[in-house]
This record gives C-alpha cells, structure tokens and sequence, in this order.
C-alpha cells in the first residue's frame, strides 16, 4: 500500500463502512443539542465513543515533540509541494494551502469525532423516527447506543494509533465555500520513520505530498466535492426507506448474505439493496480515482523530488504486508480490506490510461462526473479510454 496513512480510508470503517470515505464537518456541538433535545432513542453514544477512543488510542504516551517546529515544518513540505502537484496535474488551487494541523492522537480523535457526529446525523434522525413507533426501541434505544459507541470508540481508538496523514474536506459542512485541512499525527509518523530508519525530512515530505494531492483533487475541481455529497444524500435516502421496513426487508438480506457468501462476495456489499449498491459501486469508483490518482502523483512527482523515494516506498510497502492477525481481522470485519483493493486498483487504472494515452488524457477524468470510470470500466481502463475518445 503506498498511502501515506489511513486518510480519506478510514470513514469506510464506520457503520457505513465502504460507502463513505473522508467526510468531514465542523457541526458536533449542534448535533449533540440536537440529540439531547430530541430525547428518543440514540444510535450512538458519543460520549462513550469518545472514551472508549481514548482508552484505546493510549494518547498519552504518544506526546507531539517540538510542537513548534514540526509545524512549521509541514507547512514548509506542503509548500514545496504544492506547485510541482499543480505542474503535474495543470491545475491551479483557488487559494494555497494555508490550513496544516500538527496533532497528537487526542488531537486527531477530537477533530473526527466532529466529522463522524455530523456525519452520522442523518441515520441518527432515521434512527429517531424509527424508534418513536417502537416501545421496545425506546426501552432499549439508551442500551443500544452505549454498545454502539463504544465499538465505535475502540474502531477509531484503534485507528488513532495508526494513521499518519489524513485530508479533512469538510465534505459535509453546508458552507459550499468551505476547504479543507491537513492533519499529520506526528506521534505516529515519528513511530513509523524511527522503526524503518528512514530520513526525517523525506519522509514526512513523501506523507505531505500524497496529502496535498488531496487538496487538488477536492479543491481545484468543486465539482467532485459536490458530485460525492450528492451521492450520500441519495444513499441516506435509500437507508432511510431501508429502516421504515426493516423488519420486511430482513429476510432478503439474510439472502442476499448467504448467496453472496457462496460467491466470496465481501460481507458489506452482501447487505446492500440493488438501489443502494449501484450508489455504493459510484462512491467506491470516485474514491478509488481520488486515491488512485494520489498514489500515482506521489510516486510521479515524489521521484523528482525525493532521492530516498524508492527506499521509503520499499519499507513501507514491507511494513503493510506483515500484518498481525488481529490487524487482519480488524481490516476484514470494518472492510479496509475491501477499500485497499479498491484503491490499489485507481493507481492501476490511471496508470495504464497514461500509458495508453498520456497524462493529459487521463486527467480528463477530473472534467465532471460523466467522465468518471465506472467499477467495470476500472477493471478494463481500456473500455473507459474507448468511451471518452469517442463518446
């Protein structure tokens, strides 16, 4: 795996797993009031998520060293990056990079906790309405979100300990003016560059670039900002309609899970309606071009730029394949698994349309949303090339 760290990846392993990936907000307080104010049952207690995670997360023993100057730092590797990005890809940003966050892992776990509350604010509402019309929800709605946020709280505990880079793009925040920020959890990256000896500087300038890609991506082209909220609403839309009749529906899923099963078909997918997975399947191709495309601008311009590029990406690449189990089952049961594959299979895609047309063909990929691959057409980068050289 060549990402810098968990990133945009790690909001698939949330309830939604596999359908979102990166959202991002600044609504918490809100959406807690809105909650409290409410007082029906709660899907999620984010109080005892919020422990939870930072239990697991042991932030205490991971303290960020020369604040000060690590900061700077970062700001000084985006900057340096962000013109080389902008030569490659032929795009300019609306505005530099200006918002680089230097955080620990309590750090990191309390600016998420803001993205996941306001994310999870529509299955929240749903939730709501469901349990109002069910006396057993309402008696057991307090248990269910204790349960729930604490597994949620030991995921994200989990992840805190682990992730290096992350492009926040305040996906959901109603502002459409609105841009994202830089995390870098220096305990963590401090951990990763020690164990595998490699160059201060050069290593944290490799995470920053896959970073500020990111920026590009989102922020260079509003469309794909819009384009991915749209398609959540259409998807909280179909799990809304999902709930109303979840008791009719269930045996269909359990269906859907043991054919599917039969065929080795990932768990998650196994659960989806046809309207929604024909929803998720858009998601999974938007996001496997955004990492895709990433990764392969790291690796283009990070050659240039860094003469430790080849050792970094070797040591890495070691690191991430000597999984222990439980990181293994923790992967397959939140489907990181799943999401890995995927983007691996974007720096595929993108990497063989360049070597079939160029790079300034494959960047026709950022145009609009008609110019997005589909699941299909990932897997044969030629059938896309065919339909936009002569649709």
């Amino acid at each position: 795996m060549k990402n810098s760290g968990f990133g945009l990846r790690h909001f698939g392993a949330a309830l939604l797993v596999g359908v979102v990936a990166g959202a991002a907000a600044r609504r918490y307080v809100d959406a807690r009031m809105r909650a409290d104010a409410d007082g029906g049952p709660r899907l999620i207690d984010w109080n005892q998520a919020r422990k939870a995670a930072l239990r697991m997360a042991q932030w205490e023993q991971a303290p960020v060293q020369d604040r000060e100057y690590r900061e700077a730092q970062y700001m000084r590797l985006v900057k340096q990056s962000e013109p080389l990005i902008a030569e490659y890809l032929g795009v300019q940003l609306p505005e530099p990079i200006s918002r680089v966050y230097v955080h620990d892992r309590r750090e990191w776990l309390e600016a998420n906790f803001v993205s996941f509350a306001h994310l999870f604010q529509p299955v929240e509402d749903i939730y709501a309405r469901a349990g109002a019309r069910s006396t057993a929800a309402l008696l057991m709605g307090d248990v269910n979100g204790r349960l729930v946020g604490a597994q949620m709280g030991v995921m994200l505990g989990y992840i805190a300990r682990r992730v290096l880079g992350q492009y926040d793009l305040s996906l959901l925040s109603p502002d459409p003016e609105a841009r994202g920020a830089l995390y870098f959890v220096e305990p963590n990256i401090a951990n990763v560059q020690q164990q595998l000896g490699l160059n201060d500087e050069d290593f944290r300038l490799w995470i920053a670039l896959h970073e500020a890609t990111h920026v590009f991506e989102f922020e260079a082209y509003p469309w794909v900002r819009e384009h991915f909220r749209a398609l959540l609403q259409q998807y909280f839309d179909q799990l809304d309609n999902q709930l109303e009749t979840i008791g009719s529906s269930l045996p269909q899923v359990l269906i859907r899970l043991v054919q599917g099963w039969q065929g080795g078909q990932h768990w998650i997918e196994l659960v989806l309606t046809p309207a929604q997975r024909a929803i998720f399947e858009e998601l999974q191709a938007l996001m496997s071009i955004v990492e895709g495309y990433g990764n392969h601008v790291m690796n283009a311009v990070g050659k240039r730029m860094l003469p430790s590029f080849e050792q970094i990406e070797r040591r890495v690449a070691a690191r991430q394949s000597t999984k222990t189990l439980i990181e293994q089952l923790f992967n397959r049961v939140t489907g990181m698994d799943l999401k890995l594959a995927q983007y691996q299979q974007g720096e595929a895609f993108i990497n063989q349309v360049i070597a079939l047309r160029g790079r300034s063909f494959a960047h026709r990929v950022w145009e609009g949303p008609a110019n997005l691959p589909t699941m299909a057409e990932l897997r044969q980068p030629e059938d896309w090339v065919a339909r936009i050289e002569w649709g």
